[in-house]
């Protein structure tokens, strides 16, 4: 090596100890909070309406709260460990549900603040309801409330003649006729309400046979942005409500800013749809009254309403800031246990204790740190060092050592192991190759060799365990009928068959359930596959936009039910990104969700599932067992099916020094 490239790496040596001390002093100045666990990657979002991981729900649990909330219910389980937990009482302190199941009713408390000291109300939820189903929001789980009255037709746009409906014009802040969209969605423009008497269509262009899918749904949205929609429009009354029966005047509204300039007489528009803030599907009352009305009953609506999409957030915040500048710490308002002190960036998002939180004094811990940190050695190293008092993600090399401590926990979890298959894509769009891809895996070899944390080989999508139901058998390992199914597609022997691209986000953990899927479609099919590494925020965009082949995912159940699992598959769930679409399925999907008999409505579960454990979009590869630990002095803490942990009931036995914390 030249001296001067020598000198060079000495002198960038140096720079890079000072900038690591002064990084260390950085650090050190700040106090530890009282309690830390590893949360794995840095979250994307605190917005309650745009996350969708475990390492932004952890966090939005405790900073925001929902009418209900998941709470203990009773002591662990003494066979299984697991800790019950049911929707019980939060911002709403009573509510009632009709005898047909179809209207909840529920009561806010008095004594209910925003971290800003103005009070929480009904008309908060009423607006964070729709924000969450608002197509801009583009919100993962608005599919979770489609049964509410009016969320399905106003979550994807759809309007018919006879709707009532809202209009928003193109004056949002900064919006000329001309101009380009504000993309802040919040606040809104000018709304107009009224009857949709007729949409004008010009005719439906014809493109060339042969045509992308890209190409053809281009030409069908210039299209849709020309539709003419004529609209009786009715006044807003004073206090916000409509008489759709009031004298009208007929307006016309387009989205295309072309059709508007050309035509006085059309108003440009954000958009026109069905108008559901003012037609009681999701209505406040009164300030403490606030009251959902389903289409259809549905026995876990409870479990939902204590869910995070679900959670009210504060309307002036979001119309001041806009998104995402509405969730910096300088800036956001929340209604939960504890409010955001600080986030640092690939570090920690540190929380404390909520003043104005109506049961602060049963709040357990001041402070808490989330940290960022996915290396599993280093939480380890950092747990045993009292810097952290929870790790969530252990080392499959000392797990069976670490089993034997009494601060060790492990119990079955509601949650499945899998690979998305992109099923637009050659040859993962021919189901005997996506069928030859599971049946060549052998699933006991990854959780005895890799896991090693009394993971069950997964056949199915359902985890075991949900009362009353019992998954179909699904397809175990079989690596004959693997290669004949392999060579029907036309791949004999694997002859042929493209290298295929494998996705996972960085963990320890995942690269060598990979590795070891890449040795065995290697040897038993003669099949390529390359794996590619990337960080969590990539991941999840490219899999959301589709562009991959196959993708490692997790889920944990939202509530405890097969539907949580299977109405992912559902054509258009925006939680899929498979392009699998099966219409039977989502017939049964449907079926089951109106069907008030709760074994007929099992086995129509059951049914569905056992298509899609057929024609695999996915593959399930595992169920998880839970493998964390926690201190033993501190009480409140145990495993639970959903992996749910409510920190505000955590508390030490004896307050620990702020040197040990333990």
């Amino acid at each position: 090596m030249p001296p001067e490239i020598r000198r060079g790496f000495v002198v960038f040596a140096a720079l890079l100890t000072v900038f690591a001390v002064i990084w260390a002093a950085r650090m050190d100045h700040i106090p530890p909070a009282e309690f830390a666990l590893q949360n794995g990657t840095d979250p994307r979002t605190l917005d309650p309406h745009r996350a969708t991981g475990q390492p932004e729900s952890r966090i939005i649990f405790e900073l925001f709260e929902g009418l209900l909330r998941m709470l203990p219910d009773g002591p662990p389980d003494p066979e299984t460990g697991l800790q019950p937990l049911t929707p019980q009482p939060a911002m709403a302190e009573s509510y009632e549900v009709s005898e047909d199941g179809k209207t909840y009713t529920f009561h806010l408390r008095d004594n209910i603040f925003w971290t800003d000291g103005s009070p929480v109300t009904a008309n908060d939820f009423a607006w964070s309801w729709q924000r969450m189903l608002h197509p801009a929001t583009a919100c993962e789980y608005g599919y979770l409330i489609s049964e509410v009255a009016y969320a399905e037709e106003y979550h994807n746009s759809i309007v018919n003649v006879g709707d009532h409906v809202e209009v928003e014009l193109w004056d949002r802040p900064g919006e000329t006729p001309s101009s380009d969209a504000n993309i802040q969605h919040f606040p809104r423009g000018t709304m107009r309400y009224g009857t949709l008497r007729e949409i004008v269509k010009p005719p439906r262009p014809e493109l060339p046979e042969g045509s992308s899918d890209e190409a053809q749904e281009s030409a069908e949205l210039d299209w849709q942005e020309q539709w003419v929609y004529v609209v009786d429009v009715v006044p807003e009354q004073a206090d916000g409500s409509i008489d759709w029966e009031a004298p009208a005047s007929p307006q016309r509204f387009a989205a295309s800013p072309a059709i508007a300039a050309a035509d006085e007489a059309v108003e440009r528009t954000h958009g026109v749809m069905v108008a559901f803030g003012k037609l009681g599907g999701a209505e406040a009352v009164d300030e403490r009254t606030f009251v959902v009305r389903l289409e259809n009953s549905v026995p876990y609506f409870l479990n939902l309403v204590a869910y995070y999409p679900l959670f009210a957030v504060n309307r002036q915040c979001i119309e001041t800031y806009g998104a995402p500048l509405w969730t910096k710490a300088e800036n956001i308002v929340s209604n939960g246990p504890y409010q955001l002190a600080f986030r640092r960036l690939r570090d920690r998002v540190r929380v404390e204790k909520n003043p104005l939180y109506y049961k602060a004094d049963q709040v357990g811990m001041e402070t808490i740190d989330f940290i960022s940190l996915e290396s599993q050695n280093t939480a380890l190293n950092m747990y045993e060092t009292g810097q952290i008092q929870w790790v969530t993600d252990l080392p499959t090399a000392v797990l069976q050592e670490l089993k034997k401590r009494d601060d060790f926990h492990s119990a079955p979890k509601l949650s499945i192991y899998f690979y998305k298959l992109n099923t637009a894509v050659p040859p993962l769009d021919d189901v005997r190759v996506r069928q030859a891809l599971s049946l060549a895996l052998d699933r006991r070899q990854i959780v005895e060799e890799v896991t090693k944390a009394g993971q069950q080989p997964a056949y199915t999508v359902v985890p075991p365990g949900i009362a009353g139901y019992k998954s179909p058998q699904g397809m175990p390992e079989n690596v004959q009928r693997a290669q004949e199914l392999l060579a029907e597609a036309g791949f004999p022997g694997g002859r042929g068959f493209p290298k295929l691209s494998l996705m996972y986000n960085t963990s320890e953990t995942h690269r060598p359930i990979a590795e070891v899927i890449q040795q065995q479609l290697q040897n038993n099919l003669n099949i390529k596959l390359e794996l590619k590494n990337m960080e969590w925020g990539s991941f999840i965009e490219t899999v959301q936009m589709e562009q991959y082949q196959m993708a490692r995912y997790g889920w944990v159940g939202d509530y405890p039910d097969p539907n949580t699992f299977l109405d992912l598959w559902v054509t258009g769930n925006p939680q899929s990104n498979t392009n699998w679409s099966n219409p039977e399925y989502d017939r049964l999907i449907e079926a089951a969700a109106k069907e008030l008999d709760p074994a007929t409505r099992m086995d129509l579960l059951r049914q569905a599932e056992s298509i899609l454990v057929t024609e695999l979009p996915i593959i399930p590869i595992y169920f998880y067992t839970s493998a964390e630990m926690a201190k033993q002095n501190i009480e409140g803490f145990a495993p639970s099916a959903q992996d749910l942990h409510p920190l505000q009931v955590l508390r030490y036995r004896s307050k620990p020094s702020p040197e040990s914390k333990e």
